[in-house]
């Protein structure tokens, strides 16, 4: 039965991959694979590298972009499961149960079919989970040195995809030298740690040719300080994870990881750094549902191992994810666009491109100029004809090969969110069959300057 439904999950998520509209960040990420390069500002490479396999096999679409990222996800539930059964074997049927409480969760049902630097991150993660246990069960010896140099280049190739596998390390590294069992006197941890950093050269060296932009930006968020909000902030946090694991699953991975700190510690030890900046975090800004997914591997297993009544939270979140897949490729619910996110995020751009192209031929340029880097990035991939679009976000100046140009006259494209249109500036509707989602700006301007996108 649980192979059955396993195999319907993944057909369906095979459809979702297929049918779903590119959403912009999707559309950015795939820039960056058209010049692939040690590191960006926003994230390490892995994700541009594995869009460029992926668009290599099947083109420029949006299950080109996203097929590495699905084939991954098979491959992080297998990890996943042996990952299960090596570190509770007494518990009958574990790599079952992680694979179940998984795939019902809407942030990896849903959350992963999009191809971001999370889908990466979760494999790898997966995949040093599972060599970890081989090495905490092998102990010492040749087997055990070749599950922690596993364990590190697995650690790193997560450091390559997002910089929040850091935090994974530092609480390995805390485990080796304090966990009490003496592995900091064995030779397998410190091969592993070495792996892990020969393997995140690549991100070290773009990070040393930048000025150190990509890890001071991502490690600047903790500076900020708005301790008023910390309450809100907090709240926030709490609330989409409900959502996203979907509550009774989250009770489970909640209860479990509290139950693994007499059994297995590792497990706390890997957790508690992640946990402990998310809460320092949120006294200065609010957290983004996707940056807890470097939580889920060892909050899942920990739900499997020491959750109970697992069946009625399998039951609930398979609800919700069909529910959302549904609403995903019918839109059978009658939802506003705030509320529609996957609407709001992704569809009717192929319609808005072709309007801006006979705006643009109106006014008599061929430039298009957007400060937003997402609205730049996902009208490239629509290639408008004829047009040639302008970012202005500092963030390009980071990726090699794209020129700058000024451009004498223009129109300039702004995101005006949901209304009303501004007095005196022209206006365009990006639509849903019909139905309107998302308003922006439009206006002829001078001698903007920018990075062609285009």
């Amino acid at each position: 039965m649980v192979p059955c439904v396993a195999g319907l999950l993944l057909m369906v998520r095979l459809l979702m991959a297929a049918q779903m509209p590119l959403v912009p960040d999707e559309a950015y990420y795939w820039l960056w694979s058209r010049h692939l390069q040690g590191g960006y500002l926003d994230h390490p490479f892995m994700v541009a590298v594995w869009i460029w396999l992926g668009t290599a096999l099947w083109g420029d679409t949006p299950f080109g972009i996203r097929f590495c990222g699905l084939v991954g996800f098979i491959l992080a539930n297998i990890w996943l499961f042996l990952a299960a059964r090596r570190f509770f074997p007494l518990h009958e049927g574990i790599g079952l149960r992680a694979i179940l409480l998984l795939n019902v969760t809407l942030m990896a049902s849903v959350g992963l079919v999009p191809a971001t630097p999370d889908s990466p991150l979760f494999v790898f993660l997966c995949l040093a989970l599972w060599a970890l246990s081989g090495a905490l069960y092998a102990r010492e010896g040749y087997a055990a040195c070749g599950w922690w140099c596993l364990c590190g280049i697995s650690l790193g190739l997560a450091v390559d995809s997002k910089y929040t596998a850091l935090l994974w390390g530092v609480g390995l590294v805390g485990f080796v030298l304090f966990g009490g069992r003496g592995l900091w006197r064995t030779v397998g941890p410190w091969l592993g740690g070495i792996c892990a950093t020969v393997v995140v050269i690549p991100t070290l060296v773009w990070n040393d040719h930048h000025g150190w932009a990509g890890l001071l930006k991502q490690g600047g968020r903790a500076s900020q300080w708005h301790p008023s909000r910390a309450g809100q902030f907090l709240g926030e946090l709490v609330a989409g994870q409900l959502a996203l694991l979907t509550p009774w699953v989250a009770a489970l991975c909640a209860v479990g990881l509290w139950r693994a700190r007499h059994e297995k510690r590792v497990l706390l030890w890997l957790s508690v750094p992640a946990i402990v900046l998310f809460l320092v975090n949120v006294t200065g800004e609010r957290i983004q549902p996707n940056w807890v997914w470097v939580l889920y591997p060892i909050l899942i297993l920990a739900g499997a191992a020491y959750g109970q009544r697992i069946k009625g939270a399998v039951i609930v979140g398979g609800l919700c994810t069909a529910l959302v897949y549904t609403q995903c490729l019918t839109g059978c619910l009658p939802l506003s666009s705030h509320l529609n996110v996957i609407a709001r995020l992704g569809a009717g751009w192929d319609g808005m491109a072709q309007d801006l192209v006979r705006e643009a031929r109106t006014v008599g340029t061929p430039f298009l100029v957007a400060d937003d880097y997402a609205l730049a990035s996902i009208l490239a991939f629509q290639k408008p004809a004829g047009l040639t679009l302008i970012g202005r976000d500092s963030r390009w100046g980071y990726i090699n090969g794209l020129p700058q140009k000024t451009a004498g006259t223009a129109l300039y494209l702004k995101d005006e969110h949901y209304g009303p249109a501004r007095p005196g500036v022209g206006s365009l509707w990006r639509q849903d069959r019909g139905h309107p989602l998302r308003l922006y700006s439009l206006e002829v301007r001078h001698n903007l300057s920018g990075w062609v996108v285009q």
